[in-house]
This record gives C-alpha cells, sequence and structure tokens, in this order.
C-alpha cells in the first residue's frame, strides 16, 4: 500500500504494535501481535475511513492514543481504531483551520505536510 510518506508494510504496523505494547506494560506474545497486525494492516488498505492516514500520522494516532485516551486502552482493533478516527479529527480540524480560517499551516500542528505548499 503506497502513502504519500513512503509505502507501508506489514512489518511496520507489527512494530508498531510490539511498541504499544510495550508502552502499555503489556506482555503480549508474538503470535497476538502478529495477527494483530496482519488484522490492521488489512483494515488501512480497504476500509476506507483509513485508507488516507499515512503510517506518520498512524504512529500520532498510536502515542497520543496510549498517553491520552480518556478510556483504558487495550491492545485491540477496536482500540486502535478509536485511535486513529480520534487522530483524524485532528487532521481535518487542522486542515479546517487552514482553509476556512486562512492560518498558516506551518504553525498548525496536525495539518498535514503533504499539503504544504
Amino acid at each position: 500500500m503506497i502513502f504519500y510518506m513512503g509505502i507501508m508494510k506489514t512489518e511496520d504496523i507489527y512494530d508498531l504494535i510490539a511498541k504499544t505494547s510495550i508502552e502499555l506494560g503489556l506482555r503480549t506474545d508474538g503470535k497476538t501481535m502478529a495477527a494483530l497486525s496482519k488484522l490492521f494492516y488489512q483494515d488501512l488498505q480497504t476500509d476506507k475511513r483509513l485508507k488516507s492516514l499515512t503510517l506518520e500520522q498512524i504512529k500520532v494516532a498510536f502515542r497520543l492514543g496510549v498517553r491520552y485516551d480518556e478510556k483504558e486502552p487495550f491492545l485491540n482493533i477496536r482500540t486502535f481504531y478509536r485511535w486513529c478516527f480520534k487522530h483524524k479529527e485532528r487532521i481535518n480540524d487542522a486542515i479546517s483551520e487552514v482553509e476556512y480560517y486562512h492560518k498558516n499551516p506551518n504553525e498548525i500542528e496536525y495539518y498535514p505536510k503533504n499539503l504544504l505548499k
């Protein structure tokens, strides 16, 4: 799957899930992380609501989700979706700030780098 920031691979998602597991203080076995990685990677390729996210945006979504999610974070697909949808809201808000309020995109956090002129 090709994104603006390069090619995303299942291994990238595995690494992200492994890092997230450590950040959450979990001891998730490799088999479970591999299964989660494969499932979430397939979702990223097929779910229209997630397809537009770059690997870097997904990493930010996970980092913020681990640290600031109001719900108890679990290492599962539902949690990954929640974090990505929340981050998509941040990105959409950033785009609105630039397009509708004419703010400087370089000063707006979460404004997609690929949209900078």
